[in-house]
């Protein structure tokens, strides 16, 4: 089972969308950590120009079961 993701990831993979091109610039609190990190995890792949990210099938895998089971406040 993937690991669960953290808000900051969880709002990347949701503005991403399937076909969104977005990087840490597009992001006010997010920056180059986190999209090294999900890179790792093989949720988004490098796309385009520099410093541009793109969701992968896991990716959207993962957004969409979190979406649908909501995020537990335990």
């Amino acid at each position: 089972m993937p690991q669960r993701p953290s808000n900051r990831e969880l709002k990347v993979l949701g503005n991403m969308g399937a076909d969104g091109v977005l990087g840490p610039d597009d992001f006010t609190d997010i920056g180059e950590k986190v999209f090294g990190l999900m890179l790792q995890k093989g949720w988004i792949q490098p796309a385009g120009p520099a410093d541009k990210y793109k969701i992968t099938d896991k990716g959207i895998d993962i957004h969409d079961e979190q979406a649908w089971r909501g995020r537990s406040k335990r």
